[in-house]
């Protein structure tokens, strides 16, 4: 309960705190209307003095699809056309875009220092709109006085999207096409200069570069092994020659005795396998020269049979080429007739073979020697062969961009890959979009009650008075026993009921010229800009 009555207290003296306010205002209402009549007047007339805003604007649709890109997928260079083109909006809006924009539209002439020319610029920066939509579809708008300048301002821009958004596509690329060729040029005197490099280092270490077979450490294991190989099928032939050897010496003839001529038997042979071994010497010159391994071997075989031809006819000789030679029963056996024939096989053979051992031995000898020389040989060429390949590749790589570049140059002079369709074209209406002066008009008005409003309180703080007993009491702390009420004559009341409907026509006829200032801007504003304009 306590708590309601305090509520109750507070509310009322508030209540009697405004109402002591209000009188107190009031002894300075004519004071109030008139301060709100100069506003008013002032405002509206400023109002009417604002001049009017044109917007001009412009629609452009970019279309950035080519039918012909997606038949040159993977030869052409691809182009993101709508990043370039936003940045070509962003370029737009620069201050020296601005600049260029602001002397062909003769807009520099409304400044005339360079100040005054940087407060320009950041004002068309302000008042320049430039939205691009997802569809592709870019406005351009722009807000000045004077219509003629947004038209033309809006014109440049559009000129100034299209040109620079087909010129940025070309210039990069021929900027790449440059960039590619310099990198080119400098790839190929690397890659002249690798290749000179390779070339004589093969030709200071011709002897010792690696073949079809392998590096060094394979080359010596196959030598090695080929050498293995070799002794073992030695082994074997003189295992096959000395088994031969004791077959014959352990045979018996089984036929007839018969003597033979001198010249028969082994020597025959012998020169069988001469013949055969020439003709297969004349097949393999046909076909290898005479350092070739095989020819070397045969002519080594070759060699050693007539040696040994040469010296069974020594022996023939010493013992009389008259007397007669009893002949030998097992030269008419064929079985022992057989075993010769194989053994001379093998004994060829067995020559064949060491001249191959011999050799692989000689190889195998140099190829051991040369063990610190060849590997360090071949590690430099494998380093020069890194060095050449990655040249090389490099080189490949630029040379395959370059013609990509290049045909993707050629696709964009046959066909624009921007094609740019102008929606609507730089237009302005005759009717200004501004100011909103029945908005700003009102704003005037009320600002004008509210000046008024507060031109009474500060004069009523400024010069206070008591309007009841009460007030004295609560102000002086002095009680008051009674009031008299003041008395007024017929005159002062008459007076009195003529200044209340003074103030009431006042405000009224302010309300009403509100309506007609608002009804009636468009003249109103005519009108003042043509005093002003003639008065100036």
């Amino acid at each position: 309960m306590q708590i309601q009555r305090r509520r109750e207290q507070v509310i009322h003296d508030a209540i009697s705190l405004v109402k002591t306010q209000a009188l107190g205002m009031w002894r300075f209402r004519w004071f109030a209307v008139g301060f709100a009549w100069l506003i008013c007047v002032t405002g509206w007339i400023s109002v009417y003095a604002m001049p009017d805003v044109y917007k001009a604007n412009a629609r452009i649709y970019v279309d950035t699809e080519n039918a012909i890109e997606d038949f040159l997928g993977g030869i052409a260079a691809p182009t993101d056309v709508m990043s370039e083109v936003k940045v070509v909006v962003r370029e737009m809006t620069s201050r020296p875009n601005l600049a260029e924009v602001a002397h062909e539209t003769d807009l520099a002439l409304r400044a005339e220092t360079d100040e005054q020319f940087q407060d320009l610029l950041t004002s068309l920066q302000n008042r320049i709109s430039v939205i691009g939509h997802r569809d592709g579809i870019f406005s351009i708008t722009f807000e000045d006085t004077d219509r003629d300048k947004a038209l033309a301002v809006v014109d440049s821009l559009v000129t100034t999207f299209v040109d620079k958004s087909l010129g940025a596509d070309r210039t990069d690329s021929a900027q790449a096409q440059q960039f590619l060729q310099e990198q080119i040029r400098e790839y190929d005197e690397r890659l002249t200069n690798a290749e000179n490099r390779l070339a004589k280092f093969k030709q200071e270490n011709v002897a010792f570069m690696p073949n079809q077979r392998g590096d060094y450490f394979a080359r010596t294991q196959e030598a090695e092994a080929a050498l293995q190989l070799t002794v073992g099928k030695l082994n074997l032939a003189s295992e096959r020659r000395a088994e031969l050897e004791r077959q014959i010496e352990g045979e018996e003839p089984v036929f007839g005795i018969m003597t033979t001529s001198p010249g028969t038997g082994g020597g025959g042979f012998t020169s069988a396998k001469i013949r055969e071994l020439e003709l297969q010497l004349e097949e393999l010159r046909l076909q290898y020269t005479d350092k070739h391994p095989r020819i070397g071997q045969i002519l080594e075989t070759i060699e050693l049979l007539k040696a040994q031809q040469a010296a069974g006819a020594q022996s023939q000789s010493e013992s009389g080429a008259n007397r007669p030679v009893p002949r030998n029963p097992l030269d008419l056996n064929p079985v022992y007739q057989n075993m010769r024939i194989q053994l001379s096989k093998v004994e060829v053979e067995i020559a064949a073979l060491r001249a191959e051992r011999n050799q692989q031995q000689n190889e195998v000898a140099r190829l051991r020697r040369l063990v610190d020389t060849i590997p360090q040989v071949e590690a430099e060429l494998n380093r020069l062969d890194r060095d050449y390949d990655v040249v090389k590749a490099k080189h490949q790589q630029l040379l395959q961009q370059l013609e990509t570049a290049n045909i993707g140059e050629d696709v964009s002079r046959s066909i624009d890959e921007i094609q740019f369709r102008i929606i609507n074209p730089p237009f302005a209406d005759n009717t200004p979009i501004g100011p909103n002066r029945p908005l700003f008009q009102s704003a005037v008005l009320l600002f004008a009650f509210g000046a008024g409003g507060a031109l009474a309180f500060l004069m009523n703080q400024l010069k206070p008075t008591f309007v009841g007993s009460r007030s004295v009491t609560e102000v002086l702390g002095i009680p008051v026993l009674a009031s008299v009420r003041l008395l007024q004559t017929v005159e002062q009341k008459r007076a009195e009921r003529v200044g209340r409907y003074a103030l009431q026509m006042s405000v009224i006829l302010m309300i009403v010229s509100f309506s007609i200032v608002t009804m009636y801007s468009e003249e109103g504003s005519l009108l003042v800009r043509k005093l002003t304009a003639g008065i100036f």
